[in-house]
């Protein structure tokens, strides 16, 4: 709930004061709350199966949107592995999605070759077309391609617009202000060398490390 919390202060902090530093802190801090539920669990501690699955991948997009690679690379590294409980409470788009992130975070060439093409089925398989801009960036990333990848961001804000209406994934949630998980795909394809221009007032430029 604090993590939850401090994503909500990040991006109202933002959106009121344009707070960038605010913003990055706090969802640093809120990443950095999920990568702790990791550790505590591999050490014991009573928390439960459904806090380690790869949902955890919304946290590494907090971290990613606060530009913060070092808890980004932990977390990533934190997650996966545990294919039981992934697949007892991960929907197979989340399952998907998590892995082909935390292979794009942790560049690792063969891991991004095999879940991509998953993600790509998984969005049309399980009629999550609004988030196919996401897979286009990933290839975008891979072939090293600026165009291919900035045409994806249109595809993510396009279909981010679609899931705040009505009861999609982001209707009434502080997601309606900013796509979050558009920022964070912006700083790690900006981190793998590419240009990536600013879509405001979703995906501002003060929130994306332009190079």
């Amino acid at each position: 709930m604090l993590a939850l919390d401090l994503r909500f202060f990040a991006i109202a902090d933002y959106y009121l004061k344009h707070d960038v530093e605010s913003f990055k802190s706090q969802l640093s801090e809120a990443a950095e709350l999920r990568n702790s539920l990791f550790l505590r669990y591999e050490k014991g501690e009573a928390i439960d199966d459904s806090y380690v699955s790869m949902l955890s991948y919304k946290s590494l997009f907090n971290a990613l949107a606060a530009n913060n690679r070092d808890v980004a690379k932990r977390l990533a590294l934190n997650m996966g592995g545990r294919e039981v409980l992934e697949r007892k409470y991960d929907h197979p788009f989340d399952y998907v999605m998590g892995y082909t992130l935390r292979a794009f975070v942790l560049n690792e060439l063969n891991e991004m070759e095999r879940w991509l093409p998953k993600l790509v089925v998984a969005c049309e398989k399980y009629k999550m077309r609004d988030f196919a801009g996401y897979a286009q960036v990933f290839q975008g990333i891979l072939e090293k391609n600026s165009l291919l990848a900035n045409e994806g961001f249109q595809s993510i804000i396009r279909g981010h617009l679609r899931q705040t209406k009505a009861n999609r994934i982001f209707a009434n949630t502080a997601d309606q202000i900013l796509c979050v998980w558009g920022i964070g795909m912006a700083n790690l394809a900006i981190s793998h060398q590419l240009q990536i221009a600013a879509i405001p007032p979703l995906l501002p430029g003060e929130l994306i490390q332009m190079t």
